[in-house]
């Protein structure tokens, strides 16, 4: 074994051991003083650049870094999106510290560590939204769709006209909105010959009501003629009420029974209408056309004119009652035809005989025209109503038939051969080869009308025919039923003038309200 002693002095830089060539030999070094300007147990033997190795009071040959661990330099983990290292290992041995071997790449986890999720935009009925969370190491986003709320619907039901639906209760968007479904119809009121009645129906699905009018029957006159002294009426089948009541239309006087000074006379007259005969006595035949002093009577003048004496005066001015019957006096002559008298018109018989000059009441006819004297005998203008039935006279009485405007609305009066001469029209009435709508005040209709449950359309236009029932296609708005330029089309059926709906018309098709659609 090669010795090296060194007793004293100063070493610099390296000191060079000979091996004799020998791999494995060990060397001894002495070192018994001196100075060293380096860790004396960092020399490296100059053949195999390994480092001596020294521990406490001895020193070996090379390191082989089995007697020692190994320390690890360089590791860092891997993370979600970032690869690791292992780490280098090195001679643990401090005055070695050899690279061992190099450390391995860790490859990234791909396991992010996400927060909680974020809303970037609110869900609602209809739309969807959106959410969104990031990992806490590499701020790597994930974004997530959260489906649409979808619809609440409301426990109750909402309702027009036409049709039904309930409302989200988070938006308020109509859902299953559909047309009513409605059941029988129920009669709430029975209609009379005079009076509508009404009946009303309900939808099985939302409970909604639907009510309309029953037009009033209508009387149905008998075939025969009721009469007493005032007049004639026929009967109507349903309710019993008097129909068509009118004054007798009395033809000539004929005398049965001739009048003598002795014993009255009797003559009598038959009405041309119902048969109705009225028969009188002839008053005795006197002596002389005088009264007893004190007496009451009538006396006639040498130019013909009636007279009255009461109680032994003349009547010369004004009313007087005399046998039931009123008459009217001007200079002490009886008053016949027809008689103003302050400010209103009476009739006073002109009929010879006992009823001549007494004042008249009920239907007149004078000429070809009807007059109505009311119970006091004054002459009735505007509107009257009589035996139920609704009259027009005109400002000089006459009786009005046809078409009446009055207050701005327009009435129709029948006229001969429609019915009772005269009296107001209501429902439906054709005039002139035309149909129009009277309601039961006899106003008539213009315009949208439903009746019966059933829509018509009554020309709302003064063209000539206003109020007319149309027909065929239409091109009006839906509120008036008046003409648009808007494309508002509706279809009312031939004849019957009932408006089309849900249905096809041709090639076309109309929806519920009856528009047009496609």
């Amino acid at each position: 074994m090669p010795e090296l002693e060194i007793t004293s002095g100063t070493v610099h830089g390296r000191i060079t051991l000979s091996n004799e060539g020998v791999e494995g030999k060990n060397c001894k070094l002495t070192i018994t003083g001196g100075k060293f300007e380096s860790d004396p147990r960092s020399y490296w033997d100059s053949s195999t650049s390994a480092k001596v190795n020294q521990d406490k009071d001895s020193l070996w040959g090379i390191c082989d870094h089995t007697a020692t661990g190994r320390v690890y330099k360089g590791a860092y983990p891997a993370t979600c999106a970032s690869s690791g290292y292992t780490g280098n290992a090195y001679c643990e041995f401090a005055a070695c510290g050899a690279l061992i071997s190099s450390g391995s790449t860790i490859p990234a986890t791909g396991e992010h560590a996400y927060g909680e999720w974020k809303v970037t935009k609110e869900a609602t009925e209809t739309e969807a939204g959106s959410q969104e969370r990031a990992c806490s190491v590499c701020g790597e986003k994930e974004t997530q769709e959260v489906p649409a709320l979808g619809h609440t619907p409301s426990a109750a039901w909402k309702s027009d006209e036409g049709s039904h639906w309930k409302v989200c209760e988070g938006c308020g968007a109509e859902l299953e909105k559909a047309a009513h479904s409605f059941g029988d119809w129920k009669v709430t009121k029975e209609a009379t010959e005079t009076e509508a009645g009404s009946r009303e129906r309900a939808c099985s699905v939302c409970g909604a009501a639907e009510a309309e009018e029953l037009p009033a029957l209508g009387h149905k006159p008998s075939e025969a003629w009721q009469s007493d002294a005032d007049g004639h009426w026929k009967v109507c089948e349903g309710c019993g009420a008097e129909l068509e009541r009118a004054p007798h239309a009395y033809g000539e006087w004929k005398t049965t029974k001739e009048a003598t000074e002795q014993e009255p006379g009797f003559r009598e007259r038959s009405c041309s209408a119902c048969g109705y005969v009225q028969a009188e006595e002839v008053a005795k035949l006197s002596p002389a056309a005088s009264v007893p002093e004190g007496g009451s009577g009538w006396v006639e003048s040498s130019d013909g004119t009636w007279g009255y004496v009461d109680a032994g005066e003349p009547v010369e001015q004004g009313w007087k009652e005399v046998g039931g019957e009123w008459y009217y006096f001007d200079d002490s002559a009886m008053q016949t035809g027809w008689k103003e008298v302050d400010g209103d018109w009476y009739y006073l018989e002109e009929s010879r005989g006992g009823a001549e000059g007494s004042m008249a009441t009920g239907w007149k006819q004078d000429g070809d025209s009807w007059y109505y004297l009311e119970d006091t005998g004054k002459m009735a203008t505007g509107w009257a109503e009589v035996g139920g039935e609704w009259y027009h006279l005109g400002k000089s009485g006459k009786m009005d038939t046809g078409w009446k405007q009055d207050g701005g609305e327009w009435y129709y009066l029948n006229g001969a051969g429609e019915g009772t001469e005269g009296a107001m029209a209501t429902g439906w009435k054709e005039v002139g080869g035309e149909w129009y709508y009277l309601a039961g005040s006899g106003a008539m209709r213009s315009g949208w009308q439903r009746l019966a449950g059933t829509w018509y359309l009554l020309n709302a236009t003064h063209d000539g025919t206003f109020g007319a029932m149309l027909e065929g296609w239409q091109r009006v708005d839906a509120s008036a039923g008046k003409p648009t330029s808007a494309n508002s089309w509706y279809y009312l059926e031939p004849v019957s003038g009932a408006m089309a709906a849900n249905s096809w018309v041709g090639g076309y098709y109309v929806d519920a309200s009856g528009l047009w659609v496609r």
